[in-house]
């Protein structure tokens, strides 16, 4: 420290000074405060916003979802049918018409709360050929049943043989069940010649498929 500087220091008015030692050469030093508890939790909450908004309100990060669509499913609706889709058509009945989605779930992956079984790598959905996942449809299915090695037991399985009327629709959802590649199925499609075939084999059964009845059944004719 200059002379002129030390001077003027001794000079000043130090009467309302804080207490404190000056020490001639020492650096200057910051003290360091930890981060508020609260702007933690408020950056956390709003980077999980962002993320929910993203999943739920702005597709995600799947590239072909976009404004104004929230989802892929929404997205998916408005996508035009190319001629006679039984797939697409699959699709529809499995999620409004019979409603199948319910209790299998939109991923195929069934409820074990209410032990209903899942669609998705189900031996039963993939087997040889339909025979057998025909006759669940129209007539439904009770008691309790094997599917990838875990037991599984939902009580009764509606039978829809007076709902779905129309062997193609029975068809449709047995076709979209066994080829949904997002559930990792990869079968062959089910013929409505075939849904009929059953049907007509099966008219008036009024009780429900037991497993151990569709097993000596052989799924492909």
């Amino acid at each position: 420290m200059s002379a002129e500087s030390k001077k003027t220091f001794a000079s000043a008015d130090v009467s309302n000074a804080p207490d404190f030692q000056f020490v001639e050469g020492a650096e200057p030093t910051a003290n360091r405060a930890p981060v508020p508890v609260w702007l933690i939790v408020f950056f956390g909450a709003l980077f999980y916003g962002g993320q929910i908004y993203l999943d739920h309100a702005a597709g995600g990060f799947n590239p072909q979802v976009y404004e104004p669509y929230a989802d892929y499913a929404t997205l998916k609706q408005f996508q035009p049918v190319i001629g006679d889709d039984l797939y697409a058509r699959g699709e529809k009945v499995y999620n409004d018409v019979a409603k199948c989605v319910a209790c299998h779930q939109p991923n195929g992956g069934g409820n074990t709360a209410n032990g209903c079984p899942p669609l998705a790598g189900s031996e039963w959905v993939l087997a040889e050929g339909p025979n057998r996942i025909i006759r669940i449809v129209l007539h439904g299915f009770s008691g309790a049943v094997e599917v990838k090695g875990q037991q599984y037991n939902s009580g009764t399985m509606t039978p829809f043989a007076d709902t779905l009327t129309d062997d193609k629709d029975i068809a449709a959802v047995l076709t979209f069940i066994r080829q949904n590649k997002d559930w990792g199925n990869n079968a062959s499609a089910v013929k409505p010649e075939e849904v009929k075939k059953v049907r007509d084999a099966t008219k008036g059964r009024e009780v429900n498929w037991t497993a151990s009845e569709l097993q000596s059944i052989p799924p492909k004719d």
